[in-house]
Order: structure tokens, then sequence, then C-alpha cells
């Protein structure tokens, strides 16, 4: 086993400190979980000379809903959004977080740090984004607010600048008669990471789909929706016609590669298979 290198250990207690060690500080690495970043130095991927620790900062610790936004502070766990008041609103993002890695791991890991990491197979991206999630990003110099989608720029690369942290998540309370669900082919169930993933947001009127959003994990080169199935599928009365043409849509869109977790091939034809069931589920859960 490889020795963690060498480096200098912060623990602010607010916000505004962290933030001036991380404009202060060269080659700095700000730690919410962690789960990710030991393993990154143990294998030599990452080297920060300065690890300043942000779980000791309880103004960025809560899972809260207020005028019709949910909010997830950057240090929340898994665990915790799971067992929050608002988990059965946002049931696509609960499906993903209760079954990442172990209890261990989501008693310690944070939706935050799991799209900061910006694997393309991160299991907690394709609910937010068909959730329209924004994120609240800090610096020193002031904040900015983005699109979840804008945060992913490459596989493992996110689009944080020097200095800046991931301070919250805002998703929208989903109106009535609509809902949300998460699919994923593993391995296991749990202890591994998804081959293919899908998420779907469905809201109805009646017989008919008002809004469709899908979106898919480990298909491309970050997690992506698709606009084009989105489009068949609103205004529709999701008859099997329907369904199939945006399933042959997700199979045009997606660009999956052949690795150790699975073949391209495998994971193209399953895109349509679990957006399918994500959207059964959706409908279920509307009745």
């Amino acid at each position: 086993m490889k020795p963690i290198p060498k480096f200098q250990y912060h623990s602010p207690e607010s916000l505004d400190e962290a933030l001036a060690l991380l404009a202060e500080l060269d080659n700095a690495l700000p730690l919410i979980g962690g789960t990710d970043i030991m393993v990154a130095m143990r294998n030599g991927v990452s080297a920060p000379d300065h690890i300043v620790d942000l779980n000791e900062i309880s103004e960025l610790d809560y899972v809260k809903e207020e005028n019709g936004i949910i909010m997830i502070g950057a240090t929340a766990t898994h665990a915790q959004v799971a067992n929050s008041p608002i988990a059965s609103k946002i049931p696509s993002l609960i499906d993903a977080v209760s079954r990442i890695g172990s209890p261990q791991i989501r008693n310690r890991g944070t939706i935050t740090g799991n799209i900061c990491n910006a694997s393309p197979a991160a299991d907690s991206a394709p609910p937010l984004l068909v959730h329209m999630a924004e994120v609240e990003i800090q610096s020193s110099d002031g904040k900015r607010s983005i699109p979840i989608a804008d945060l992913f720029a490459g596989p493992k690369i996110n689009s944080l600048k020097p200095g800046e942290l991931l301070t919250e998540i805002r998703i929208p309370v989903p109106p009535v008669g609509s809902a949300s669900s998460f699919k994923r082919i593993g391995r296991r169930k749990a202890f591994t990471l998804s081959v293919v993933s899908s998420a779907a947001y469905i809201q109805m009127d009646g017989e008919t789909c008002t809004d469709a959003k899908v979106a898919f994990g480990s298909v491309a080169i970050t997690p992506i929706r698709v606009p084009e199935a989105e489009s068949l599928l609103r205004g529709s009365k999701l008859d099997e016609e329907t369904v199939k043409a945006a399933s042959d849509a997700v199979y045009e869109a997606v660009k999956p590669i052949t690795d150790v977790r699975g073949t391209a091939e495998y994971r193209k034809d399953m895109c349509p298979v679990l957006m399918r069931r994500a959207i059964e589920q959706c409908l279920e859960r509307i009745r």
C-alpha cells in the first residue's frame, strides 16, 4: 500500500476562513467527505500541499426547504439527504444516494463531493440534471450560481476556479403531478460504480405528459441529458409508440466507451431499457 504524501492540514471553523485559506495557500485542496480524495492521494493522482477540511463549518451542514427551493449544504452527507423530510420530493436523488457505496461511505460522503469529483459515473448527477438543480459557488471574491450541467467540464474535471468552493445545491420543489426515478446497472447492487445509469422526471396533467427530462451517466465524457428524447415525450400520452421513439433518440445520442466495467455496446443497449424503467416508476409514483 502506497503512503499518502505529506501535506499540511487546516480545519477552519467558518466559510470565510476556509475561503481565505484557499485564496492564500498554494496547491490547497478542500476536503468534505474525503472518500475520493484519500484514494486519489494514495494512488498518486493528487498531491496537495495543503488540505482544507470543511467538515467543522456548521453553516454548510443543512438540508432544508425555503420559498419553493430545496437547499443542500456542502457538507450534508448522502445519509442526511436520504433521511431528510424533503426526501419524498426528490425521489430520484434518494434512489441514487441510498445506494452509493456502503453505509460507512454514505455517512461520510457528500453529494457535493460526488459531483465535484466530476466522474461521468457519478450517481447523483443524473437526478440533479433532471431536477434542474443549480449550484452556488463562492470564493473570497464573491459568489455565483450555475446550472448543474455547467459544473461538469470533462471526465474528472469540474469548472470550479482556483479558490472556489461549491457551497450549496438548489433544487426547485417539483409540482403536484410529477415524480422522478433513478435506475442503474452495476456489477453489484452497491459498493461499485454504475456501468450505466438513468434518471427520469415526468410531469402529468391527466393522461398527458406536460414535462419530461431524462439523463444518463457512464455514457459520455460527462453526465448528460437527451433533449431529443424529452421533446418526443412532452405533450404525449406516453404510449408505447412515443416511448419507443424516445428510446431510439436516446440510443442515437449516447456515446459510451468500453472499459473494465462494461462494453460500449452493452451500455448503449441498456440506456433505452433503463429510461423506460425509470419512466414506468415515475408514473407509478404519480399515481
